[in-house]
């Protein structure tokens, strides 16, 4: 159920012939009173066959309400037009059909969540929709009611998202310790709306990638995501238990990835071509889950995520190696850094994101050392952030560093950002009188794509020669 666009549905043709299937239907067509009055004599009933029509199931709500056929003319029919009232496509409601449907795939694709012991246990497929709707419309920790869905963001609509995330390779990946946690994110869900909100959230984000062009999907994906912010937050601020870790780890990175997206290749929406501070804030989320993970620290063995956050883990990789000096970075770096053989982390604040840097360098670089290289952004301190925000070349460098090596994950929401981010870094640092800067940006240009300047005129010179 990836491809979530309505399919028509034709009947399959036959040449049996089926009783009544070439009937013609007749009404009575009876004279009035006042052509009887007017003289015509009154006859036996006269019968005309009724003509073949279409139905006009896409018509506007206007004619469905009115039960009259609709022309589906856009952006108004003629009947609106005629009547001079305003011509609604966008909120028909979902039928109960088609919402029938789709939950009756989900639970028969998803058994596990209707077993018995499932809070799902016993109920019809119907009830089961219902309590989406009631678990998504629930008052929030203030006691408030949430607003109620669009109509663009139906019963029809969250089943959708519900089976896309439960079901498709974009976040259930097989067998996997993340796979397996993702689908038993889904049975957490249905006791947490905040989670659920972002599961739907999430999943009609990747259907929009699908479906740029999809203006219910989007209605869809602000709503849910608006919802996900707000709940968690309170929930973050108030309430973090051993009994909830789960469902704010689940929750949280959820929106660490959102955050992280980028719906097109854009260097120039960069932070390093603004003085918006707000432009680095998908960098600056990343950090959330180590405010989580100090807070529950001693119950995390006890975690559903404990196995994936030990994959994060390698007996080569010490991100708590935070030695002065320069023993074991490249010397390249080390200089352009200002690294020297007294320098620590406390005072030089690119010396810690460069010794985790020189860390993952070795590793094979693909999507089998994804979640090593997003310890790197989760581990990222304030003054490091202020750096990149002064725009300062070391900073800038090893950031188009470690995006480069981002430029070989295969991840839906990670391409764009990494390679428009590390785009626009060599191109804000490419003029620079640096020899330094410019010869450590040839490594993170290659990754993205990217020709520097220098490297251009490089190339002409050779051809001239």
């Amino acid at each position: 159920m990836d491809d979530m666009r309505p399919k028509t549905q034709t009947r399959p043709r036959t040449s049996r012939h089926v009783q009544g299937q070439n009937m013609a239907f007749r009404i009575p067509n009876y004279k009035s009173k006042d052509s009887i009055a007017c003289g015509s004599e009154a006859t036996g009933q006269v019968y005309h066959s009724r003509r073949s029509h279409r139905k006009s199931r896409a018509g506007c709500v206007n004619c469905k309400q009115r039960r009259v056929k609709c022309d589906e003319a856009k952006p108004g029919c003629l009947r609106c037009q005629k009547h001079g009232i305003d011509c609604d496509y966008t909120s028909q409601p979902a039928r109960p059909q088609k919402t029938n449907s789709i939950v009756s795939q989900f639970i028969k694709t998803n058994p596990e969540l209707i077993s018995i012991d499932s809070l799902a246990s016993s109920m019809s497929l119907m009830t089961v929709a219902d309590k989406l709707n009631e678990l998504l419309q629930s008052p929030s920790a203030t006691g408030t009611q949430s607003p109620r869905l669009l109509n663009s963001t139906s019963t029809a609509r969250t089943m959708e998202a519900l089976h896309h995330f439960h079901q498709g390779p974009a976040f259930t990946e097989g067998q996997t310790p993340i796979g397996v946690v993702m689908r038993r994110m889904v049975e957490l869900a249905f006791e947490t709306p905040f989670l659920m909100h972002a599961i739907i959230a999430s999943a009609t984000t990747h259907l929009c990638t699908l479906l740029p062009d999809n203006e219910d999907y989007r209605l869809a994906e602000a709503y849910h995501w608006q919802q996900t912010i707000h709940q968690y937050s309170t929930e973050v601020s108030t309430n973090i238990t051993r009994s909830n870790m789960d469902k704010l780890y689940s929750t949280c990175l959820m929106i660490t990835m959102h955050s992280f997206i980028q719906e097109t290749f854009n260097p120039r929406a960069s932070f390093v071509f603004t003085t918006d501070p707000t432009a680095l804030t998908w960098l600056r989320l990343q950090g959330g889950l180590r405010y989580l993970l100090q807070h529950t620290q001693r119950w995390l063995p006890q975690s559903m995520w404990w196995t994936v956050f030990m994959e994060s883990r390698h007996p080569s990789l010490d991100f708590e190696d935070k030695r002065p000096g320069r023993v074991g970075l490249d010397p390249d770096l080390a200089d352009l850094c200002g690294v020297t053989d007294d320098s620590t982390v406390e005072g030089n604040p690119c010396l810690w994101p460069l010794r985790m840097l020189m860390g993952l360098l070795p590793f094979e670089r693909g999507s089998g050392s994804f979640q090593l290289y997003n310890t790197w952004m989760g581990r990222l301190e304030n003054p490091f952030y202020e750096c990149l925000l002064r725009k300062e070349p070391p900073a800038l460098v090893l950031l188009a560093w470690w995006l480069g090596l981002m430029c070989y994950v295969e991840e839906w929401w990670v391409e764009m950002r990494v390679r428009s981010e590390c785009t626009a870094i060599c191109m804000f640092l490419e003029d620079s009188c640096d020899p330094l800067v410019l010869k450590l940006l040839e490594f993170p240009a290659s990754c993205c794509g990217y020709l520097l300047r220098h490297e251009q005129e490089r190339a002409r010179i050779l051809e001239l020669e």
